[in-house]
Order: structure tokens, then C-alpha cells, then sequence
């Protein structure tokens, strides 16, 4: 079923919507202007965004904003949004080096985005020049069983030996008991974690620029990394990924997914460096 799009009332005035800052992999001059200037910076004219609106720049020398015209009320984080949002910044890193925003980010006025740009350009110029040319590639890797504490207990003597005492009485075991065999399955996961994270990373680590490990969500995550790597090397990546998997028996999977834009590893801190805000009084946030 083909999902309708949410109802804003037409007089409702127009602000500029927000995706990322880019700079061509060539260099170009897109501004300064509040002119839409997608084609001279190399975007489709097929590219739309939220709402199904074109999406075009604000420039400013070699920099823009990767934006499209949007009403200015809060933004929900549908699930028609939240594609849109990021099939943009997925068809921006085949042409531009990206920062890509965080969803939701909008301002009233172009010449807002133009003089944030003009006045934080240094330091947008300097994360753009440390992620030139690069792309980032994730990596999940799981115990595939169906119980972590059983697959632990089968393969753990000294797991097992607790498990066996405190339970294998007459009496059922005590709080503090099973708090103590909690607390040795979680130093033996932790363990476990590490030496495996460590393995796969001396497979990965002459292929990628930085790495970022993302704290697991759930018992059975053995490791979530975020890998920063040069745009074109993603072929290497994915071989690499597949050594280090040969490493491992049936009890994991891998799951590697990219090239995605850097979000892990954005050091820029556009919250910090201007007084540009959206329509909710908040200011620009990276992802």
C-alpha cells in the first residue's frame, strides 16, 4: 500500500530544510548565492527530498548546503521522512565529500544557511578537507545460537561448575548467588568480545582510515563497528570482511552494510559554532 503523505495546510510559510554540507570532489565555486544552484554543483535533477521537493544548494566559495524547500512545522520522524533524509545523503556521497545533518534541521531564511556558512567557514572547511574522498562502512557481528547463556555454560568450565553448585542443591540458590553467576557470565562475554573484536580487526585494520566501536546492544552482539575507509576501496573492505568471517565457525554471522556518509566520525560540532536556528529554536546538529 503506497504510503500518503502527511497533510500540512498550504498557507503555511516555506523554510529550508536541511540535509548536509558538501563539497565537490573537484573543486568548484558554489557561491555565495541563495540561488538554487543543484546543477552547477553536479545534483540530479531527479534528486528530491522531503515532501517530494527538489533538492538544491546554498553556497558559499567552495562549500554548500544540501537543502530543500520545506513548511515550517515540526518535522515527524515518519518513516516517508526519515527515507527521504537519507536517500538524499546516499546519493550526495556518490559526488561530494558530505557532513550530514541530523533529520529535523531547518531554518526560515537562505540567507541564514548562507551566513552560517560564511562564518564558521574555517572550521567546516577543515572537517570537509579530513573527509575528502572517504565513505563509511559498518560491521555487526552476532553469536548465531539461540541461548548466549547455554552456548556460554557448554563451552565455559568454570561457568559451568557455578551454574552446577547453586543449583544443583536442594535449596534454591540465593539473590546474592545468582547475582555472582550473572556478573562471571558478563566477565566472560566481555571477554570474549574483546578477543573476537581483536581478531577482525587486525584483518580490517590495513584497509581502513579510523574505527569506531558502537557499545552492543544486546547480549548476543559480539561486536558493532563503524569503519572510516577511502572511497573506492569498499571492494576490499567487503574482502577483507569475508577473511575475517572464515575466521569464525557456524556460531556467528556477519553483517556488513555501506558505504554510508562518515556520521560516526564528524568531529564538527555545528551546534557550537553558530546562532543559526530552525523553527523549533534549536541549531544545526550533525549526526
Amino acid at each position: 500500500m503506497k504510503a500518503t503523505m502527511e497533510y500540512i495546510p498550504a498557507y503555511i510559510p516555506k523554510g529550508k530544510y536541511l540535509y548536509g554540507i558538501i563539497r565537490p570532489e573537484s573543486e568548484q565555486d558554489l557561491g555565495p548565492t541563495c540561488l538554487p544552484t543543484g546543477q552547477r554543483a553536479g545534483l540530479s535533477d531527479r534528486l528530491v527530498g522531503l515532501r517530494r521537493t527538489r533538492v538544491y544548494t546554498i553556497g558559499f566559495k567552495n562549500i554548500a548546503a544540501l537543502v530543500s524547500d520545506h513548511p515550517l512545522t515540526k518535522i515527524k520522524p515518519l518513516r516517508e521522512n526519515l527515507t527521504s533524509h537519507h536517500e538524499v545523503i546516499k546519493e550526495a556521497i556518490q559526488n561530494f565529500t558530505i557532513i550530514p545533518m541530523a533529520f529535523g534541521q531547518m531554518v526560515r531564511r537562505a540567507e541564514e544557511i548562507l551566513q552560517a556558512l560564511e562564518v564558521n567557514y574555517p572550521s567546516i572547511d577543515q572537517e570537509l578537507d579530513r573527509l575528502r574522498n572517504k565513505v563509511e562502512m559498518g560491521l555487526k557481528i552476532l553469536w548465531d545460537v539461540d541461548n548466549i547463556f547455554e552456548y556460554f555454560v557448554n563451552r565455559d568450565r568454570e561457568l559451568r561448575d557455578f551454574r552446577d553448585r547453586i543449583f544443583g542443591r536442594s535449596r534454591q540458590p540465593t539473590q546474592g548467588e545468582k547475582i555472582d553467576l550473572g556478573r562471571l557470565f558478563e566477565s566472560k562475554l566481555s571477554r570474549e568480545r574483546e578477543k573476537h573484536a581483536g581478531r577482525v580487526m587486525r584483518v580490517l585494520r590495513n584497509c581502513t582510515v579510523d574505527v569506531k566501536v558502537i557499545p552492543p546492544t544486546h547480549e548476543k552482539m559480539v561486536m558493532n563497528g563503524a569503519f572510516l575507509i577511502e572511497k573506492g576501496k569498499e571492494g576490499l573492505f567487503e574482502e577483507r570482511v569475508h577473511r575475517a568471517a572464515a575466521l569464525f565457525d557456524g556460531n556467528f554471522t556477519f553483517d556488513y552494510s555501506g558505504p554510508w556518509a562518515p556520521h560516526n566520525f564528524i568531529e564538527l560540532k555545528l551546534a557550537e559554532l553558530g546562532s543559526v536556528s530552525s523553527p523549533q529554536e534549536s541549531q544545526f546538529k550533525v549526526l
